[in-house]
């Protein structure tokens, strides 16, 4: 891919995010912020869905989508709130689980909630990846953009926390002590004249096999260096991350705000941050597998109007 040659531009129109640390044994309400980000309320969901109802909307702010506008979701773990409600119904009171309990088990039920709320008709699409989550469903969603299935996507990662918070470290295989937290990250890719509330722009998001593959790819585009960042996701080993910058010459880094606990899909927040707070225009994000060779480079531009 030549980064300068004409090709079908995916623009960046806007961002959404939520991120929030868990205080205590039991995660704080959403109803009320559900609320404020759609403008209506949203009745009878989990946490799972208010969660990405709350990041789409951010992202959307005060304009409306086009009705072919697709939606991407991605998450590590998937809706987990729902999931363990159902299981201990069945197996532990031998109960059959309440009707829309069982049907938002599905995956991709937070999709059409949000599809539903801005009478979206494009297609729908969930990744679940432990590593890669935003970055996987990222590329879904550029490879579907640029393949011409549409020209509007709103992409996203939700990860929750659920209750007792105690069970859910656990879960993680993290400490007692060690700070927590839920994230929504959503992005709203467009493809076609750059529109007047763009951002910035999707460039590339790939995933390689191992590292050599990734610096082969990245020492080829034709990034400027002096105007170019290079962020580290959380899963990327730090030598890695020393031996791409020694290979391509990207010096400066990105560091997003800190995170205010663990969870898993936190890239989303920091491409994301990087629109709104970067100083330069150009951004490498690098991850890698947790337990793998596996890794990732999404690079974005953001555009002068981002400053």
């Amino acid at each position: 891919m030549s980064i300068e040659s004409p090709r079908h531009q995916v623009w960046i129109r806007g961002t959404g995010d939520y991120r929030e640390a868990v205080e205590g044994d039991t995660p704080a309400p959403l109803k009320t912020l559900v609320q404020e980000s759609l403008g209506v309320p949203v009745r009878r969901i989990g946490r799972f869905i208010q969660l990405a109802l709350i990041g789409a909307g951010r992202c959307a702010g005060d304009r409306t989508p086009g009705s072919d506008t697709a939606v991407y979701m991605s998450s590590a773990r998937g809706d987990l709130e729902t999931t363990l409600d159902v299981v201990e119904t069945l197996f532990r009171h031998g109960m059959p689980p309440m009707p829309l309990s069982f049907v938002n088990t599905v995956s991709n039920a937070p999709c059409y909630y949000v599809a539903r709320h801005f009478d979206l008709a494009g297609r729908s699409n969930f990744v679940c990846s432990r590593s890669f989550a935003f970055e996987s469903v990222l590329d879904l969603a550029l490879l579907d953009i640029e393949s011409g299935y549409m020209d509007s996507a709103l992409v996203g990662s939700v990860d929750i926390a659920t209750s007792p918070v105690s069970d859910h470290r656990r879960r993680l295989q993290i400490g007692r002590d060690e700070p927590i937290a839920e994230g929504s990250h959503w992005i709203w890719l467009y493809a076609g004249e750059c529109p007047e509330d763009a951002i910035g722009e999707l460039v590339a998001a790939r995933e390689f096999g191992d590292r050599d593959e990734l610096i082969e790819w990245l020492t080829a585009q034709p990034l400027p260096i002096p105007d170019t960042c290079m962020a580290a996701g959380q899963f990327a080993a730090r030598e890695d991350i020393a031996t791409v910058r020694e290979a391509t010459g990207i010096e400066r880094r990105f560091e997003p705000p800190k995170s205010p606990g663990f969870y898993d899909s936190q890239s989303g927040g920091t491409i994301n941050a990087f629109l709104h707070q970067g100083r330069q225009r150009w951004l490498v994000h690098i991850n890698g597998e947790i337990d793998g060779a596996r890794c990732t480079a999404t690079i974005v531009r953001r555009l002068d109007r981002a400053a």
